[in-house]
């Protein structure tokens, strides 16, 4: 494939992200976006043994819901609640997370 054509391809798909992007704004949707982001990049997030126990449950309101395993995991977890926080702004890219609870 000739560079120009995979240039043309790449700013087409940019454009159909920014479209869907738009709409699931409009619909109120649009923290989807970023919680389907936190998912993707969840073994960063929480690292390596957290990120086996642990699943994002849901981003709304922006504060970051986390279902962790078990109750002594959901403990020694709660120590970290603000620096999950911060990686979780860090991967957004911008300060949207304002909460993290563990359930």
């Amino acid at each position: 494939m000739k560079k120009g054509l995979r240039k043309n391809a790449h700013k087409r798909l940019h454009g159909v992200a920014q479209v869907l992007e738009s709409i699931l704004n409009q619909a109120g949707l649009g923290h989807l976006l970023f919680e389907e982001k936190l998912r993707h990049n969840w073994l960063d997030l929480m690292g390596p043994k957290a990120a086996e126990i642990t699943t994002l449950e849901s981003l709304k309101g922006w504060t970051l819901k986390v279902k962790v395993e078990n109750s002594v995991w959901r403990h020694e977890l709660s120590y970290q609640r603000e620096e999950m926080r911060k990686r979780a702004n860090q991967i957004l890219g911008s300060e949207l997370v304002k909460d993290v609870i563990l359930v």
